[in-house]
């Protein structure tokens, strides 16, 4: 792959998370989940404190009743609309999500401020998204599929770093491998490596040429030398999967 400076392009993010139903005060009509581990592998396993800005939710994931990728034309132009006359940020994409031994579909969600999330779900139902029924789901691990804008910068031969999350970086490897193979390849590695505290995900961006697959990582004391490292293990280990 050429290194380009500067990458914008339409893609996706494949993760598990823990979820559960929105701890919140306000009563919902609707099934909001939240995420109690937003980066399994840097917080849970090793037991990292979340400083206070980390300690609400990073994720929302609102259930909608119907709604596919094959919408998502629909739903960007839904949440322009809304950001003119909602007058507080936020950042809403489309997901996949198992819910119950079933695929569902989502928004995820992101605010400064949650405790204007009603306004904006009330915003959202009047654009035409009907969502879940709001019931009792407990903990639970969850594979979730996000599709989102990438606006990435390049900081060493083929190593990016996201403009809008700072802590994150992306780098492309040679295939897209199934998710029980990518979480065998990433313990292994983890697992021979003193540099443990960090979370990997797989990502991938819409190319000319079809999908240029990467791998996303989150790490706050990342270094040109730990992401190089971890691009040479993860080509490596990738190449040997069948």
């Amino acid at each position: 792959m050429e290194n380009k400076k500067h990458i914008e392009s339409l893609g996706f993010v494949i993760k598990k998370e823990k979820l559960t139903n929105l701890a919140a005060d306000f009563k919902y009509n609707e099934l909001l989940l939240e995420d109690l581990d937003p980066f399994p592998g840097f917080y849970d396993h090793f037991h990292i404190p979340m400083n206070e800005n980390e300690q609400k939710p990073r994720s929302i994931f609102a259930i909608v009743r119907s709604m596919s990728f094959e919408d998502m034309d629909d739903f960007i132009r839904m949440t322009m609309a809304i950001k003119k006359v909602f007058p507080h940020k936020f950042d809403a994409v489309m997901g996949r999500l198992d819910l119950q031994n079933s695929l569902a579909s989502c928004l995820r969600i992101y605010m400064d401020d949650y405790n204007v999330l009603p306004e904006l779900i009330k915003l959202y139902n009047k654009q035409g998204i009907a969502f879940l029924s709001n019931k009792v789901v407990k903990p639970y691990s969850s594979l979730i599929n996000v599709r989102k804008y990438f606006s990435l910068t390049s900081i060493a031969q083929d190593i990016y770093q996201d403009e809008d999350m700072p802590d994150t970086y992306y780098f492309p490897v040679g295939k897209y491998l199934p998710w029980n193979k990518f979480e065998t390849v990433t313990i292994a590695i983890r697992n021979n490596w003193d540099h443990k505290v960090y979370d990997a995900a797989q990502a991938g961006i819409y190319v000319k040429t079809g999908v240029l697959e990467m791998v996303r990582i989150y790490d706050r004391k990342a270094t040109i030398e730990h992401l190089t490292y971890l691009k040479e293990k993860y080509e490596i280990e990738i190449a040997r999967c069948i």
